[in-house]
């Protein structure tokens, strides 16, 4: 027992006389708690990544979900207006047949109708397609693949 205590002044004596040990094994010690931070920096971006990619994963289910339900109301909505307009159209031929007592005087203003809404929805669709594209995108890369071809 004496022997290991004599050993320990000993070792701490020596330790105590010289600075330049104790400095490198400070370093050491240094080094060694930066390996274990780095160690679990890894670890935690690791697992931080994990998670992210399961959010990632339920919002894309719930939002193919989402996107297949508001399909499915878009569908019902505008199987909606197509019967309130052949409503308005029915409403409105028996209106004019009632007054006029003509088949045709109906038939025709229905038909004139139905193509006015029909030219009108024709005039928009060839506007809002028109929208459609990356003309300034294919502009601005063109003129940057022109710039860098110089």
């Amino acid at each position: 027992m004496q022997q290991e205590t004599d050993l320990k002044d000993k070792q701490h004596q020596d330790q105590a006389a010289d600075p330049a040990l104790q400095s490198a094994d400070q370093w050491q010690d240094h080094l060694a708690k930066l390996t274990q931070y780095g160690e679990q920096l890894y670890q935690d971006y690791r697992q931080q990544a994990g998670i992210c990619k399961e959010l990632a994963s339920a919002e894309w289910r719930l939002s193919t979900r989402s996107l297949a339900l508001t399909i499915i109301l878009l569908v019902s909505f505008a199987g909606g207006l197509v019967l309130l307009w052949a409503g308005l159209l029915a409403t409105l031929g028996l209106a004019i047949f009632a007054f006029s007592q003509s088949i045709w005087l109906s038939a025709l203003c229905l038909i004139s109708l139905q193509l006015i809404c029909l030219f009108w929805l024709w005039k928009n669709i060839g506007y809002i397609s028109s929208k459609i594209g990356f003309d300034k995108t294919s502009h601005s890369i063109k003129q940057l693949l022109n710039i860098t071809k110089e």
